[in-house]
C-alpha cells in the first residue's frame, strides 16, 4: 500500500484520517476535564450520626455536601438504625430537596445510652436522588458511630458551655423570686 507510488488524493485521504485521529486523541482530555467538572458540580447527599451539634444527643444527620441541588433523595438501609426505645429511625428515608451544603437532621436518643444499648451502630445503605438535569443516581454509604466509642466527642468546651448557659434564665428567675419575697416579707 505505502510502497507504490501515490496519488494526490491518496495522501489527501491520509493526511484527512490523521487529522481526524488526532483531534480524537486530543478531545478526551477535554471529556475528561468535562467530567470532573460534572462531578464538581454533582450533589452529594451522606447520611451520618452527629454527636457534636447537641450536648450529649445523637442525631441522624443527612448533608448535602456536593455542589448541586439533590432532589427526591431515598435512603435505603440494609438495615435501618434504632433510636434509644428501639424503634427504626426512618424520618429521613424520603428528602424532597436538599440545597448545597444544607442539612436535616433527627434525634435518635442520648449518645451514651446509645453507645451502652447497641453494641454496634454502622448502618448501610444506598441514597437515591435525581440531579438538577433529573438524572438519577445512585450511591452506597456507611453510616457509623462505632469511631466515637472510645475517643472525646467534644474536644472543646463550648457545647457543654451553651448547654449550661441555657439553665441561666430559670436561675434568674429564682434569684428575683428571692429578692421579690424578700421585699414582702422584710
Amino acid at each position: 500500500l505505502l510502497l507504490a507510488p501515490k496519488s494526490k488524493e491518496t495522501w489527501a485521504t491520509l493526511t484527512a484520517v490523521l487529522a481526524v485521529i488526532a483531534a480524537v486523541i486530543s478531545a478526551w482530555p477535554s471529556l475528561r476535564v468535562l467530567e470532573i467538572q460534572e462531578d464538581a458540580t454533582r450533589p452529594c447527599p451522606t447520611p451520618y450520626f452527629d454527636l457534636i451539634s447537641r450536648y450529649a444527643l445523637l442525631q441522624l444527620r443527612v448533608k448535602n455536601i456536593g455542589a448541586g441541588v439533590a432532589y427526591d433523595v431515598r435512603l435505603n438501609w440494609d438495615k435501618h438504625p434504632q433510636n434509644e426505645e428501639g424503634e427504626e429511625v426512618t424520618a429521613l428515608d424520603t428528602i424532597s430537596v436538599l440545597m448545597p451544603q444544607d442539612s436535616v437532621s433527627i434525634l435518635v436518643g442520648r449518645s451514651n445510652e446509645l453507645v451502652k444499648k447497641y453494641p454496634e451502630m454502622r448502618f448501610e445503605g444506598t441514597v437515591e436522588f435525581r440531579d438538577v438535569a433529573g438524572k438519577k443516581r445512585t450511591q452506597r454509604f456507611r453510616c457509623s458511630a462505632d469511631e466515637h466509642r472510645r475517643r472525646l466527642v467534644h474536644d472543646q468546651e463550648l457545647p457543654k458551655t451553651l448547654y449550661e448557659l441555657q439553665k441561666v434564665p430559670e436561675e434568674l428567675e429564682k434569684i428575683r423570686k428571692a429578692i421579690e419575697s424578700f421585699r414582702e416579707g422584710g
